[in-house]
């Protein structure tokens, strides 16, 4: 499957857009990607979406985003 490409802002736009539909009430966002320099070996190339919580313990994102940033990872890649 090819992948969307799609700036920084758009990803972190859906990304964050994603995080809000799970229903996560924290304070959590997206704030940046980390690309990669050669795409990995499933074709994406960039590694994964910083998250930042505020006003709550950590541990309550990861579930939701890793679920979410791995379906980004398979859908998009970033725009050179």
């Amino acid at each position: 499957m090819e992948r969307t490409r799609v700036t920084e802002s758009e990803l972190l736009a859906y990304l964050n857009k994603e995080l809000e539909k799970a229903g996560h009430q924290e304070q959590c966002h997206f704030d940046y990607i980390i690309r990669l320099k050669l795409d990995d070996r499933t074709g994406c190339n960039w590694a994964y979406a910083n998250m930042k919580c505020s006003g709550a313990s950590g541990n309550a994102c990861p579930p939701y985003a890793e679920k979410i940033v791995a379906e980004a990872r398979a859908r998009f890649n970033l725009k050179k």
